[in-house]
């Protein structure tokens, strides 16, 4: 995103808009850092500014995704999709039924980083990815994460995506259930060494009387469970076990 400062009139109407705090005023005009910028696309959105200052600028790579992952709106290139194509999202367990991607003995792991309105350097995806490799996890064939990563065997993003910043992104991998508890004590000891946030979910079959196989590994780490969940039915025609 651009401001053009020679038409720029100073309102502040595009300040409250940013996701990011990424616009600010300076001697009366609006200015956006372009480091902190996410290129969401809200203030285009939302503000209405009302001389058109505010605008979108052609996006070239690596910045473009940024876009990718922040803006909703915005298609990904073909050769670059996933999924449904728009924005960081991955399947996780909703199509599961289908897809038959976790398995019984399989531990899903979602790292949600940057959310909420944190954001987060795409360098915090690169260190997560490498984090988890340390656990035998296999990563996620059909996310936009997997779109980025140059060298799968290193845990490695593409040339000059590493200081490119978005909204938020999801690492997406999974383990054999008796890995999980490794995979949990390395993310804990990463987080430390992240400059954002993020959120962990985790996806399991459950067993016979509704009972989750994860519960007792969580239990002995302290680690209290959280009732929130997305749940898969198994309504899906052909079923996938």
């Amino acid at each position: 995103m651009i401001i053009d400062q020679e038409i720029c009139i100073g309102c502040g109407d595009c300040i409250f808009t940013c996701t990011v705090a990424a616009i600010r005023l300076n001697d009366d005009k609006a200015e956006i850092d372009r480091e902190e910028c996410v290129e969401c696309g809200n203030c285009l959105r939302v503000a209405e500014c009302p001389t058109g200052a505010l605008r979108q600028d052609e996006l070239t790579w690596p910045r473009a995704v940024r876009k990718y992952f922040s803006d909703n709106q915005c298609k990904w290139p073909e050769e670059m999709r996933y999924t449904t194509g728009y924005g960081r999202g991955t399947e996780e367990c909703k199509t599961n039924d289908r897809t038959g991607k976790f398995r019984r003995g399989e531990v899903g792991i979602m790292v949600e980083l940057g959310r909420p309105n944190t954001g987060t350097y795409l360098r915090n995806a690169e260190m997560i990815i490498q984090t988890l490799m340390l656990a035998d996890a296999e990563m996620a064939e059909n996310s936009p994460m997997t779109a980025l990563i140059g060298d799968a065997q290193k845990g490695l993003l593409k040339e000059g995506l590493r200081d490119e910043r978005v909204l938020s992104c999801i690492v997406e991998a999974k383990v054999k259930l008796d890995k999980l508890e490794k995979a949990l004590l390395l993310l804990q000891d990463v987080s430390s060494r992240l400059d954002t946030v993020f959120s962990l979910g985790l996806v399991t079959r459950m067993e016979n009387g509704f009972a989750s196989p994860i519960e007792p590994v969580l239990a002995k780490m302290g680690l209290q469970v959280r009732p929130n969940a997305k749940m898969n039915l198994g309504l899906g025609r052909p079923l996938c076990e």
